[in-house]
């Protein structure tokens, strides 16, 4: 799907009715398309995604603090949900079918306690594909486990212990299967400010440590520290650069990652966003792109 398509879709929907502008001073829930496009080496990836989110507590339209940090500030909880249709185009190898993913999460938040819960769930498939010049087809599946438990340590700051674990299915038609485990354990953090002069600062940081495990092969570590901070110079405008470090035994995953995006509120229910990330592998030609475009529209 062409990514103008899906902005322009949503932006077609919102001003044509009342919608254009909350009528409310609040909102109960986010629903969003996005466009994404990853390319590294001799794989093209494209996928088209639709998440929806309720939020437990109404939460305010046209705040005096960034649109986008509304639930984070306000300590809201939510129940979200992902669904998502990817097609990756592989030199020397011909796609049988597409890739498919979906997921869920809650997050227990609230206004009068510190405590944060979150717990999440995601399926993957790739679809199908075989190698040219070949009758082995191969595909892999994908499920992932996600939890955080973690504190507000004061008003607009929070840390956070976090841990997920994907387990990787792979087989052919031949009867020959693999799994790989991945394994994450960190911790996170996050602050807003007022800056004296005008606008925010929306500061994140983390440390994880990565473990890869499959059968019959030496497990494998890797360390990864993220850095990320968003200006503010309107409460409808926020830009974005990040940095993250991964070193470690797996060298197809170390490298760095350098990010930068911009989300704005065109009105107080409907925002953009472009975000943008270059990852440069320690492993010869295993550099990465990805493009990621989306719209989302609050009620």
């Amino acid at each position: 799907m062409n990514s103008r398509i899906v902005a322009s879709s949503l932006i077609a929907a919102a001003l044509s009715g009342p919608g254009a502008a909350l009528a409310q001073d609040t909102f109960r829930a986010e629903a969003a398309l996005s466009y994404l496009q990853f390319k590294a080496g001799d794989v093209r990836n494209k996928t088209v995604g639709a998440e929806a989110t309720y939020f437990f507590e109404r939460l305010p339209a046209q705040p005096d603090y960034p649109l986008e940090q509304a639930q984070f500030v306000e300590r809201s909880g939510s129940l979200g949900a992902t669904y998502s249709r990817s097609r990756a185009d592989i030199t020397g190898e011909e796609r049988l079918s597409d890739g498919s993913s979906y997921g869920a999460n809650i997050l227990f938040a609230r206004p009068d306690l510190p405590l944060i819960v979150l717990a999440g769930y995601q399926s993957s498939r790739s679809g199908k594909v075989r190698a040219s010049g070949s009758q082995v087809e191969l595909e892999a599946d994908a499920s992932t486990y996600q939890a955080s438990v973690g504190a507000y340590v004061a008003k607009t700051t929070d840390l956070l212990l976090n841990w997920s674990r994907s387990l990787i299915d792979s087989k052919t038609n031949t009867g020959l299967t693999s799994t790989i485990t991945l394994t994450t354990v960190g911790l996170s953090g996050e602050h807003l400010m007022r800056l004296s002069s005008s606008g925010h600062v929306a500061l994140v940081a983390s440390i994880s440590q990565h473990s890869f495990e499959q059968p019959g092969l030496a497990s494998q570590e890797n360390r990864e520290y993220s850095f990320q901070a968003t200006y503010y110079p309107t409460t409808m405008l926020g830009i974005t650069a990040g940095l993250s470090l991964n070193r470690g035994d797996d060298h197809f995953g170390a490298g760095e990652t350098y990010a930068a995006g911009v989300r704005t509120f065109l009105t107080p229910a409907l925002s953009l966003s472009l975000d943008y990330r270059k990852f440069n592998a320690r492993a010869a030609s295993n550099d990465g792109d990805t493009i990621a475009l989306r719209a989302a529209m609050r009620f």
